[in-house]
């Protein structure tokens, strides 16, 4: 806190306390501040969102109380801002995250604020699950990462969650 002013976030923007940001959890004494960052080229990047039959066929007992959506386009978003929200949204809470996985095909499997993709300094992103019941996993793996933790993405990484959902990480021209 400065002059009794709370202070944000420099890599989430959420306001702070302390040394720790609560939303995405690197240390402030560390994180570089807005006048500490050396500016950076903008860089588009974009989550090409479509069912993933392996990733669905992997998933043992939850697989078998679904039918995957054979024939469901792939759609993509161009990441912007700082905080990318993914997730389902919600009329009660009147929520609607940045990529909603709400619209058919709707995955089951996603909770309401699952994860987050946060722009980093350096005009990548990092992944952050926000304490989803069924996890988030990175490239195939079978360990989920661990809830809260930032994950440095790059250039292809495949976010997979819910029962069906893969994320594929671009960055383009």
């Amino acid at each position: 806190m400065v002059s009794g002013v709370a202070e944000s976030c420099p890599r989430c923007g959420e306001r702070r306390i302390g040394p720790f940001c609560e939303q995405c959890g690197p240390s402030h004494a560390t994180s570089p501040t807005s006048a500490d960052a050396e500016p950076v080229a903008p860089s588009l990047w974009c989550a090409v969102i479509a069912p993933d039959r392996d990733y669905f066929d992997a998933g043992g007992a939850d697989a078998q109380r679904f039918t995957f959506p054979a024939g469901s386009p792939a759609r993509q978003v161009t990441l912007t801002g700082t905080s990318v929200r993914i997730g389902r949204r919600s009329d009660s809470r009147k929520t609607t995250p940045e990529i909603d996985l709400t619209d058919p095909p709707s995955d089951p499997g996603v909770s309401r604020e699952h994860a987050r993709l946060l722009a980093q300094p350096d005009g990548g992103w990092a992944l952050v699950d926000d304490g989803s019941t069924n996890g988030t996993y990175l490239n195939g793996s079978a360990q989920r990462i661990r809830r809260h933790q930032q994950i440095t993405l790059t250039d292809g990484d495949r976010v997979q969650l819910g029962v069906w959902t893969t994320i594929t990480l671009r960055r383009g021209p």
